[in-house]
């Protein structure tokens, strides 16, 4: 195009595409990414990624995707549509993840499908991990308490599966909201805005990938994408590259901080979709002593059989039923 020829660009710089080469390694960046990859090499059972939209958790959990190895981990990623997406949805599509082309329509017949597969991945030697991203919409109590279920699912006295479930703010307080849910929450890690001098690192690093010279942004217009982007990358990547454009248009071989004001006037984020980002979310209030009812959960979990599966084989059905009616408890 013409105006990244303009600036001397051999491709787009900040485009908001999760690509692994755009992975930015900021110490915040990588404790998280070690934070949910310890997790997972322990087998912990639900991990959950939050942050504001374009804070880069996409980006995070695809290059935990990446780091997981065939031989050791049966890893794949949902990403959940607004609207679209019950309870049921989210079984069927965990089925086809593991190699179930037609899953079963009724929901026991479906549970046992994915605890047969889930078996045989265990007796490969290899952890199967689910990771759902845009998770905030799955967000309702009764999908909420399909995933309290799975999670119980065992093999041998072990857990069958990790799941990670990724999004912004309102996942933390649905999981908050439902105590059966957040008790067995094991990872939990928040995803924070840049700072500006990671901002401007950042910034710097999109655009010499794209084969350029990072004083095509001035210093004052690094500021202000900072501060009208919140620290958030895809923010920020959305006015950067509606200012080059601006800038290009006027003719300048730089982009400047009014380039970037006109670019955020544009996009009418004057109601704060970037500049004044919310603050982080309280954190998850810990069930108090004695606070919570006994329920079923916490019964199965003290005192009920678990599903044993003898090693020579996939389960057998009679043992499959018993995990169906252990989730339906």
């Amino acid at each position: 195009m013409k105006h990244l020829q303009h600036f001397g660009l051999a491709e787009d710089p900040f485009r908001n595409e999760p690509r692994l080469r755009d992975f930015f390694e900021t110490p915040s960046g990588g404790e998280t990414l070690a934070r949910l990859e310890r997790g997972l090499r322990q087998a912990k059972g639900l991990l959950v990624l939050t942050g504001q939209v374009g804070c880069g958790k996409t980006m995070v959990v695809r290059r935990l995707l990446d780091n997981l190895e065939d031989e050791l981990f049966e890893a794949s990623m949902l990403v959940v549509l607004n609207g679209a997406a019950d309870a049921g949805w989210m079984l069927a599509s965990f089925a086809r993840q593991l190699g179930i082309e037609s899953p079963k329509q009724e929901r026991e017949a479906l549970l046992a499908e994915v605890y047969e597969q889930l078996a045989i991945v265990r007796e490969d030697g290899r952890h199967a991990v689910l990771i759902i991203d845009d998770a905030h919409a799955l967000a309702s109590p009764e999908t909420l308490a399909e995933v309290c279920g799975l999670l119980k699912l065992e093999y041998e006295e072990r857990r069958l599966f990790s799941l990670v479930l990724v999004g912004g703010p309102e996942l933390e307080s649905a999981i908050a909201a439902d105590p059966t849910l957040a008790r067995r929450l094991e990872v939990r890690v928040r995803m924070q805005p840049l700072d500006p001098e990671a901002s401007a690192d950042y910034l710097a690093q999109r655009l010499e990938q794209a084969g350029g010279d990072p004083g095509v942004l001035a210093p004052e217009a690094v500021a202000a994408l900072h501060h009208h982007g919140g620290g958030l990358p895809g923010l920020m990547n959305i006015l950067a590259d509606n200012a080059l454009f601006e800038a290009f248009l006027c003719g300048r071989p730089r982009v400047g901080a009014v380039d970037v004001e006109r670019a955020w006037r544009d996009l009418g984020w004057q109601a704060g979709a970037g500049s004044a980002p919310p603050p982080p979310a309280e954190p998850l209030p810990m069930p108090e002593a004695g606070s919570i009812e006994e329920d079923l959960d916490v019964a199965f979990d003290s005192v009920s059989p678990r599903p044993v599966v003898p090693t020579e084989g996939p389960p057998k059905d009679e043992e499959v039923d018993l995990v169906v009616e252990l989730i339906d408890d």
